[in-house]
């Protein structure tokens, strides 16, 4: 399996805000490919957990580019991952709330994606995502988040 470790690197400083696509991204993609095979307890830090979250925000933009759900997936299972390890788990909020936008711009139920990816999350990640998908639909708004919706396309993207 790629090493989290990898993601504590200076490289991902600002990598929200980075270009999309950018090559960070497929280091991003071939951790959470591999661990998505083969789940395993980890122990991340909080700088890797802060870059998974942050991917997670990063493919909910990828996945209304391209209309397709396998982003969402793997966006799932970083926030998930992520979870535990932040220093605060409101963080992961932002990328949740863009997930959930962009299930519903492609219209695939976000519910059904959680249980997907829920074989694959410790039962923290799996309960704050549930948690997430628990609340009123103004709650878990992009607009409530403070996210603005840019582009279309190729160009679109959660800010």
């Amino acid at each position: 399996m790629t090493s989290w470790t990898r993601l504590q690197d200076r490289r991902f400083n600002g990598y929200l805000g980075v270009g999309l696509p950018h090559e960070l991204d497929g280091e991003v993609d071939a951790f959470v490919i591999a661990y998505m095979s083969r789940p395993e307890p980890l122990d991340l830090g909080r700088r890797a957990a802060g870059v998974l979250s942050a991917y997670g925000q990063r493919m909910a933009s990828v996945a209304v580019r391209t209309r397709a759900p396998e982003a969402l997936r793997r966006g799932l299972v970083a926030v998930g991952l992520a979870e535990a390890h932040l220093d605060d788990p409101r963080d992961n909020l932002y990328g949740l709330a863009a997930l959930h936008d962009g299930a519903s711009l492609i219209g695939t139920p976000f519910s059904g994606l959680i249980t997907e990816v829920s074989r694959c999350l410790p039962p923290s990640g799996v309960a704050a995502l549930r948690d997430f998908d628990g609340r009123g639909d103004r709650d878990k708004s992009v607009e409530a988040m403070g996210i603005r919706r840019t582009g279309e396309g190729e160009t679109f993207l959660y800010r």
